[in-house]
């Protein structure tokens, strides 16, 4: 469903008060501490929220957000019993264990990110109603929210075709430090985060998000 009315900016912290119980159930799945899941799963939850706010998901039903999170539940599910990287000693799938877990979320909420707002032009607007033009990626990588005087903004069909994938660029902003150099500091887990940000997901996780929303 195409959001053609104007739709307040909201804080991050409340639309993601909104999908409590699937945050509640991403930090079972992760296998985490309290301290650890806030420290580098949250912060890029909530990223995340603020940049896709309350857009329509392009296959109808949910919101964006409500899909990537629903996906990451899936993923993680699948995850639980999978030894990663595929072959590897038991010393390295210990060691890696819970970046790899990471990565996976990550992935599952950043994936093709810009594929996903490929069907959508967004109008933004100031609070006195006045438009402020559409909001474009390059200029604003952290988000719509994050443009000065925008208090609102309207979804509407994108009639031009999809442009360059943008989305490492907004992984890049919208990642934790923490989590970022957490990806960093394991390169084998990197280079194959960085390859299925846009392109095809490596064999070794392409069964963890099939039937995923970006699996077609």
């Amino acid at each position: 469903m195409v959001v053609a009315t104007r739709v307040p900016i909201a804080p991050a912290g409340m639309l993601l008060a909104e999908q409590g119980e699937s945050l509640a159930r991403l930090h079972a799945l992760s296998g985490h501490s309290t301290h650890q899941f806030e420290g580098v799963y949250t912060p890029l939850a909530r990223a995340l929220a603020s940049y896709v706010q309350r857009l329509p998901a392009a296959e109808g039903g949910p919101t964006l957000l409500a899909a990537r999170l629903g996906q990451a539940e899936r993923v993680l599910a699948r995850r639980r019993g999978v030894l990663l990287p595929p072959g590897a000693d038991p010393e390295q799938v210990a060691h890696e264990a819970d970046v790899w877990t990471y990565a996976l979320f990550s992935l599952a909420l950043l994936r093709r990110l810009a594929r996903a707002f490929a069907p959508w032009t967004i109008q933004l607007w100031s609070a006195a109603g006045q438009p402020l033009g559409v909001w474009q990626p390059s200029t604003a990588p952290r988000g719509l929210a994050t443009r000065a005087g925008v208090a609102a903004y309207s979804v509407h069909a994108n009639p031009e075709p999809p442009r360059a994938d943008w989305t490492p660029l907004v992984a890049g902003a919208l990642l934790p430090p923490d989590g970022l150099n957490w990806l960093w500091r394991e390169p084998d887990v990197q280079r194959a985060w960085s390859r299925a940000l846009t392109g095809e997901l490596p064999a070794e996780l392409n069964p963890l998000f099939v039937e995923s929303i970006e699996s077609s």
